[in-house]
Parts: C-alpha cells; sequence; structure tokens
C-alpha cells in the first residue's frame, strides 16, 4: 500500500560547507515536494554560503567556490522559500540528525522561525534501520537492483530516497501509511520532541536534555550545563529553549 498523505510532502536534500550546524552554510538545496493527488515539484537551487567551500566538501559534493559566487545567499531565498515549504511536511535521508536544524539554523539567521510547529517529519534511514541498516546506495540498490549514479547530488539523492521510502511501504506491510505516524515510530513513549536538533525533550511539562552526561535530568537543574550549551556550538533553535528555561 502507498503512501497516504493529507498535506504535501517535501523530500530534501542540503550541499554544505561542512558538517557544523552553526558554523557551516548551505550550498545547494533540491527539493521534490509530493502532493496528496501525486503530482510532484521540483526545486533545485545553489546557494552562496558567504564563506570559501573547503577543498574536503567540494570533493564530496563537487560544488566549489566559483559555482556558487553569483548565486543568491540564503536569506535572499528565505521568504520564497519559507512560503513554498510552510504547509508541507519534511523527509529526507538523516534529515533528523543534520538537515533539518541545518535548515531551521538558516532559517533563524534570515529571521523566520521554520519548520512551524505543526510540522511532521520522516528520516528515511530511521525507517530503514527499522527494516534494515545501510547507507543510501547499498539501500537505493537493495531496493530497485539499481545503481545510484550522481551520488552526493542533492537531486540524485533525494529521489533516491524517495524511491527508497515509496518501496519500503510498498515491501513491508506492517509500516503504516501516513507521515503522522510514521514520525510517530521513533518517538519514545513520554519524549515530547522540541528542538529540532533532538537535544531536548518535554515531559510532564518539564523540558530534559536528551543527549550528553545529563541526559534525561532536568534542564533547571544545571544551570552551568546550561551556561555551557548556549556557548558552545548548538543550533540557535536548541538555545532558544535553554533560554526559555530560565527567563520562565
Amino acid at each position: 500500500m502507498g503512501l497516504q498523505l493529507e498535506r504535501p510532502l517535501v523530500f530534501f536534500d542540503l550541499e554544505t560547507t561542512g558538517t557544523s550546524i552553526v558554523n557551516d552554510r548551505i550550498v545547494q538545496i533540491g527539493a521534490i515536494k509530493l502532493f496528496p493527488d501525486g503530482r510532484t515539484e521540483v526545486k533545485n537551487r545553489l546557494v552562496n554560503p558567504q564563506m570559501p567551500i573547503p577543498e574536503g566538501a567540494s570533493a564530496v559534493h563537487g560544488i566549489y567556490d566559483k559555482d556558487v559566487v553569483n548565486e543568491p545567499k540564503f536569506r535572499q531565498l528565505a521568504k520564497a522559500f519559507y512560503g513554498w515549504l510552510k504547509d508541507s511536511d519534511l523527509a529526507g535521508y538523516n534529515s533528523d540528525n543534520f538537515d533539518i536544524p541545518m535548515l531551521a539554523e538558516e532559517f533563524a539567521r534570515a529571521g523566520i522561525e521554520y519548520p512551524t510547529p505543526d510540522t511532521h517529519f520522516v528520516d528515511v534511514i530511521k525507517l530503514e534501520r527499522y527494516v534494515n541498516s545501510h547507507k543510501l546506495g547499498d539501500t537505493y540498490q537493495r531496493y530497485t537492483g539499481e545503481e545510484l549514479l550522481d551520488a552526493h547530488d542533492a537531486i540524485a539523492d533525494i529521489e533516491a530516497t524517495k524511491t527508497i521510502l515509496e518501496k519500503q511501504l510498498e515491501k513491508h506491510d506492517e509500516l503504516p501509511i501516513t507521515v503522522k505516524e510514521l514520525e510517530a515510530l521513533f518517538v519514545e513513549e513520554g519524549k515530547e520532541r522540541v528542538d529540532f536538533a533532538g537535544k531536548i525533550y518535554r515531559h510532564e511539562g518539564e523540558l530534559y536534555w536528551n543527549f550528553g552526561k545529563l541526559r534525561d535530568q532536568p534542564i533547571r537543574a544545571d544551570k552551568g550545563y546550561a551556561d555551557w550549551v548556549l556557548r558552545g556550538e548548538f543550533s540557535e533553535n536548541t538555545k532558544k529553549f535553554v533560554r526559555a528555561v530560565f527567563e520562565g
């Protein structure tokens, strides 16, 4: 049985200058919007990161400084991109851990809060680990019998991600078929997701750490640890909730 959508689902992938959500920037956005009636819209946009692209990053995704020097900055794209995304749910490959918090951080720098509170998320790698466990190329080949070409090109990667989700639902009848139910597979009981990076969760109205030495401890219990997070390389979205604990 295929995926049932109540509203559009945007499969997206980001290529970046590196892996730091705080210090690195987006250089390419690839997105496919799948509508409930089966229609699709594709966006593929290079972005000027306003910083040099390290050689190591360019070696992975093939995007160099010369390719983006005349492209728009994310801030120039943010309003229109937000309008395209805001009524949709999001899907990606390892998107919960990287692409979603990276996208949220770029929007925050542009003065826009996104994703919105009603956005639901499907991370296809988590679904794959639910039924198997492999990298994108291996997973794609297992489900389609074909080799994934142009890996690390944003559109190629999210085309593969979209195909894998469709194949997962066809093959595994035990999987739910709505975005909300797919997201719920990976939400621990009693742990309501708070920030996009997954560093904080809410339980019975209290905010708790979801990582590190104070994992499962209330944030308000150790202000020194909270101050360390506020000074560190954590996303602005995460810091916003930490500040709110102590500001009432």
